[in-house]
């Protein structure tokens, strides 16, 4: 009995762990947050912070108003994270800090306090507004400065690219700074599976839109 038992939950595992790996292998990827940047540190809050590891999808493009990591297009091979604004054809225009894509901005739907974000440059701490977008499909939460009232980036996005901006839409890296993102190299970020803290549960197991 006691044998037996033993090689059913040596086998369970054992099939439990290769549909694991095979998932891993050709499906999802995990990552870790890296919180050596400070620019992309701030770009990405309110929604993620540093070693929040992150589950990606590898076999789907991602679609408007997904979050999703991609290749920054400077040939260093480094990673950002941001939201799909635009995709092939589409004119994504950016101005205040407020998006619009084809004319159409995300619908504003309630206040969510405020956040305190360190500026990689000047290492001032600013106090940023927190605020909930609505663009149809999902509800997500981003990053505004109350005062600013400059910048304005409008871009027809072409063929295979995509226009990527930050939830942090004040300290952002994203393609107001490098210009539109080759799609293939993004991965639709879909789940939070646990923050800096395992104890933590408002960071564990979360479905990131």
């Amino acid at each position: 009995m006691g044998s037996s038992f033993t090689r059913s939950v040596a086998w369970f595992t054992a099939i439990v762990g290769a549909i694991g790996l095979l998932l891993y292998l050709f499906v999802f990827d995990t990552w870790e947050i890296p919180g050596s940047d400070p620019l992309f540190v701030a770009s990405i809050q309110p929604t993620l912070i540093p070693q929040d590891r992150i589950l990606t999808s590898r076999r789907s493009t991602p679609k408007y108003g997904e979050l999703a990591r991609c290749v920054v297009p400077d040939g260093r091979g480094t990673y950002t994270i941001g939201r799909v604004f635009g995709v092939a054809g589409e004119t994504v225009e950016v101005l205040n800090e407020r998006v619009a894509v084809n004319g159409k901005s995300p619908a504003s739907r309630f206040g969510c306090g405020t956040v305190n974000v360190v500026h990689p440059v000047s290492q001032q701490q600013l106090t940023l507004t927190c605020s909930a977008e609505d663009n149809g499909a999902f509800v997500y939460s981003v990053l505004t400065h109350p005062e600013y009232r400059e910048g304005h980036t409008v871009a027809l996005v072409e063929p295979g690219k995509v226009f990527l901006v930050s939830d942090d839409r004040h300290i952002h890296l994203d393609s107001r700074d490098f210009g539109q993102v080759d799609a293939s190299t993004c991965e639709h970020v879909v789940f939070r599976l646990w923050g800096e803290r395992f104890t933590d549960s408002s960071r564990r197991f979360n479905i990131l839109w």
